[in-house]
């Protein structure tokens, strides 16, 4: 178990919304520290909707909704804009932009998809942003966090004091919870991962340094 600690924090989000499910809490947390946390979303959080005009309204209904959240957090966000669903044809691009996005930041901290995550978005992420941080801030740490998939964690964070906050934070993303329950989910997984260490509610991440984290990714790209 640790209590998170950085001055500056770079969270990598495939969308809007992956910056709050998996790793809410923790950020909450670090920002009531002092933290100060920048949230870069790859993609448009579009959907792959057709036609363009579903697309450009769902985009912008998800953005007023990162909006409230980064309000509620206390963070600052960027968008890249790649089209959403498609990630893994611009993954060399993706690289370069996230390279130019932590050299701007000096990040002590990112947050990023494990690459085993099953989404393609989530895989292309964590893949690009593997390759980004060990060219551009090869002494940074990155914890990996789980959204899809249970990953294989070395770092737990007890969110138990914050958990409410975080479930208030993932409920803006109203858009998204039409068919689903993301919050309950979300807590129900961090509530399991509480159970080992005695606490209500707790966050998983996997800790690595960037070469270690690139060989990671590449073994498993190759599985």
């Amino acid at each position: 178990m640790i209590v998170p600690s950085a001055r500056r924090v770079l969270v990598v989000a495939p969308h809007m919304d992956d910056e709050v499910i998996p790793c809410g809490g923790t950020l909450i947390l670090l920002r009531k520290a002092g933290a100060e946390i920048q949230i870069v979303f790859a993609t448009d959080s579009s959907a792959g909707l057709r036609p363009a005009a579903a697309a450009n309204a769902l985009s912008e209904t998800r953005r007023s909704e990162a909006r409230a959240v980064s309000e509620l957090v206390g963070f600052s966000f960027a968008e890249l804009g790649f089209p959403d669903g498609q990630l893994h044809k611009h993954e060399e691009a993706l690289t370069e932009t996230l390279r130019q996005q932590i050299e701007q930041t000096s990040p002590d901290l990112i947050f990023c998809p494990f690459p085993a995550d099953a989404h393609s978005d989530h895989m292309s992420c964590a893949a690009a942003l593997s390759r980004a941080a060990s060219a551009a801030a090869p002494g940074v740490t990155i914890l990996a966090y789980e959204v899809w998939t249970p990953l294989w964690p070395n770092v737990a964070v007890d969110i138990s004091s914050v958990a409410e906050r975080k479930k208030e934070a993932i409920a803006l993303y109203r858009s998204q919870a039409e068919d689903r329950d993301h919050a309950a989910a979300a807590l129900g997984l961090n509530r399991f991962r509480g159970l080992p260490h005695r606490v209500e509610f707790v966050e998983a991440f996997f800790r690595a340094s960037p070469t270690d984290f690139a060989r990671i990714a590449a073994l498993l790209n190759e599985i």
